[in-house]
């Protein structure tokens, strides 16, 4: 008997996106590590630079067949133009049609150039609205 489960969006989006942005050649790639958490580096930033971060801001379920995701990505990196060019990047991928994809995506909001309050590293948030074919597993 099959069952439909719902996959964590979240982490569907970082196995993604690693894929998708290692080969890549813009400058703005080099280094990037994509993760759910931003580490543990001196007050909550990110361990290293460049560091994109997934976050789950909002997800309803339809069961048995599509999840719905409000996505929120957050570049840090050394300069402003160099976080948003890569939340831009991230942004682009993630939302441009595959038919291997389990998902369509639209963007919600397009990087905003910042600087991180806690850290002084300059950010960028992004934001992106999945929807998810929810896979069936044996159960």
């Amino acid at each position: 008997m099959s069952v439909a489960v719902p996959v964590d969006v979240a982490e569907l989006v970082v196995r993604a996106l690693r894929g998708l942005l290692a080969g890549r050649l813009e400058p703005v790639v080099a280094g990037v590590k994509v993760s759910t958490e931003t580490g543990r580096g001196p007050n909550g930033g990110p361990p290293s630079l460049p560091w994109l971060l997934v976050a789950e801001d909002g997800h309803t379920w339809a069961w048995p067949a599509v999840q719905r995701a409000m996505i929120r990505l957050t570049c840090w990196h050394r300069t402003p133009h160099s976080s948003k060019a890569l939340a831009g990047l991230a942004l682009g991928v993630l939302c441009a049609p595959g038919s291997s994809r389990p998902w369509t995506a639209e963007p919600v909001t397009g990087p905003l150039a910042g600087i991180d309050p806690s850290t002084d590293a300059p950010l960028a948030p992004a934001a992106v609205a999945l929807r998810v074919r929810t896979p069936a597993e044996a159960g």
